[in-house]
């Protein structure tokens, strides 16, 4: 520091005490940023489990190894922090043979993840986790086992809104109507989640949700799955199943988004023995022997036509809801890289070929342009991605074997790695409610959420849970849509243009006051309003501002720390920036 001072002082003229005493004051008032916590395995309280060092590489003394299928067989650790806050979590593990699941609980809020094949060493993500000033409890156990734990590292965590991509889809043709959908989609991504629900053939799950709620979702989610031609040549029968989603979607004023998949029965080669290999679950590897790879590599074969067949099939539904200007946010081969379902069977190289095929038929030879492709990622196998020119949106599907809902962070840090920036990324499946204090807390801001149907899921919901996530200032349902098909009249678009350069400081906000400094082209009146994380409004200032440099303040003295939403408004046009409010 010594040397610091003096060269500055030789350059600006001034005394070097005078330097002294203002290199120390910065250094002073900057936040310091807390240190790493790191918790060695072989530390911890171990149940089950012992420690070995026949692999060599592991940090401290040893490593721990002896996990399996049983949450039994854990590490416990236990950490002390200062004061209350939110960090991030990392494991360094070992799979000696092929990607493992675990499975995590922080203060008893359980949760689950993946280990990916690494050779050696590798560090997993696991997610952001709120540590209570005092003493917390950390396990690790359970899952698919046979992995072994090197040791965990928590880090104060920062929480970043999700950047926006562009507002360009794969199709340059697709319909005004599926722009501005997308467009509002954009826009909402980072500052509120759509409600959505996965429904049956009975349409009898939205009914449900109304029922508990009072609320639609602003998404009905349909499965073309009885159009497949496998099915209907052993008996099923769609009857109509299509009209019915067109009829829900036509509700209020044609307000309500339609999301469709396709649990796509195989075309040919169905086992159709009991107890599971019957013809109606052909959409599953253990039920077929269809090879899609080898029909994908003779384009001139039976297999491979019998595949055209069968999206020509699709094609014809997916027409039905073009002719009446409704836009889909289509997720077919989904799950793919689980190799559960027959298109994941063969790989990540002959999946990808299927997906850019199905694009092609489907946008190019049938003329389709009310198509939002989404794709069901997998965590840990980014190889899978058919690539961003054949994908709008990046879902994720699940399903975790908990009471309660966990935070879901660890996902969502995965996909925003990948994706941020790229493309919007949704819980696209899911077997429960997320909780949307979750959401406001760790900032997975979902471009939208669907639980799964049935009594397993949906119906397993507490009645209050449905009715306060439905019901939540940040989750938007059927009645809160705005009229989407023209979103480019009320999009906040024509205000981030007159607004040049817009900066929201300090933030996070340590001070007794945030500014808002903005450029503006030409003279316009906007409204400031700042929302908690409950999303009660607690401040608000109107302001007439000339062309030029301009700027606002709020006063934040009596606001507690937190996660804040500012809104910048003038009429039906809307933009949002976050605010943390974070007092020393």
């Amino acid at each position: 520091m010594k040397t610091l001072v003096h060269r500055l002082a030789k350059f600006s003229g001034q005394a070097p005490a005078v330097w002294l005493a203002l290199v120390v004051f910065l250094l002073t008032a900057l936040p310091s940023k807390a240190a790493d916590i790191k918790l060695e395995a072989e530390d911890a309280t171990l149940t089950g489990v012992t420690v070995a060092r026949a692999n060599a590489g592991y940090s401290g003394t040893g490593y721990v190894q002896g996990f399996d299928n049983s949450f039994a067989k854990n590490v416990r650790f236990t950490v002390n922090v200062p004061t209350t806050g939110i960090y991030d979590l990392t494991i360094r593990y070992g799979t000696p043979s092929s990607e493992k699941g675990y499975v995590l609980e922080v203060n008893g809020q359980r949760s689950e993840g993946m280990f990916p094949f690494v050779a050696g060493y590798g560090t997993a993500q696991s997610g952001k986790y709120q540590l209570t000033a005092g003493t917390n409890t950390i396990t690790i156990g359970g899952g698919w086992g046979f992995y072994t734990l090197d040791y965990i590292n928590l880090s104060p965590a920062t929480i970043p809104l999700p950047a926006k991509p562009l507002k360009t889809l794969t199709d340059p043709n697709t319909t005004a109507s599926t722009k501005n959908l997308f467009s509002y989609m954009v826009d909402l991504y980072g500052t509120k989640v759509l409600a959505a629900q996965q429904e049956t053939n009975a349409l009898q799950e939205i009914d449900y949700v109304r029922t508990h709620s009072g609320k639609d979702p602003a998404i009905g989610s349909f499965d073309l799955i009885e159009y497949s031609p496998s099915r209907i040549q052993h008996g099923a029968n769609p009857a109509g199943f299509s009209e019915k989603a067109i009829q829900w979607a036509n509700r209020d004023q044609g307000r309500g988004i339609i999301s469709l998949m396709w649990h796509w029965n195989a075309p040919t080669d169905l086992i159709n023995q009991a107890p599971d290999k019957l013809w109606w679950s052909g959409f599953y590897t253990r039920a077929t022997t269809f090879n899609f790879a080898a029909a994908l590599a003779d384009k001139n074969g039976a297999k491979y036509q019998l595949m055209l067949r069968d999206i020509d099939a699709i094609a014809v539904e997916l027409k039905k809801f073009q002719a009446q200007d409704i836009p889909v946010l289509w997720r077919p081969l989904h799950e793919a890289a689980g190799g559960w379902f027959w298109w994941g069977a063969q790989g990540a190289a002959p999946f990808k070929e299927l997906w850019q095929i199905l694009y092609d038929r489907l946008t190019n030879h049938h003329n389709l342009h009310n198509l939002i492709w989404v794709y069901t990622a997998e965590r840990g196998k980014p190889e899978w991605y058919p690539g961003d020119a054949y994908v709008d949106i990046v879902g994720i599907d699940i399903y975790e074997n908990t009471a309660v809902a966990s935070n879901l962070s660890g996902q969502w840090t995965e996909l925003q790695a990948m994706f941020n920036g790229k493309k919007l990324v949704t819980l696209s499946e899911t077997g429960n409610l997320p909780n949307p204090d979750y959401i406001r807390t760790f900032g997975t801001w979902w471009s939208w959420f669907a639980v799964w149907n049935g009594a397993d899921f949906i119906r397993k919901q507490p009645s209050s849970l449905i009715h306060s996530v439905f019901n939540d200032p940040d989750v938007i349902t059927l009645d809160e849509l705005p009229d989407w098909r023209n979103y480019r009249s009320v999009t906040g678009i024509d205000l981030e243009n007159t607004f040049t350069h817009l900066s929201v400081y300090p933030n996070p906000a340590n001070s007794g006051q945030l500014t808002i400094r903005i450029t503006v082209t030409s003279p316009v009146k906007a409204t400031f309003t700042l929302f908690n994380a409950t999303g009660a409004k607690v401040a608000e200032v109107s302001k007439q501002f000339t062309s030029g440099a301009n700027q606002v303040q709020i006063p934040l003295k009596n606001f507690p720390n937190g996660i804040y939403v500012l809104s910048i408004q003038k009429g039906a046009e809307q933009i949002c920036r976050k605010v943390v409010v974070q007092k020393q």
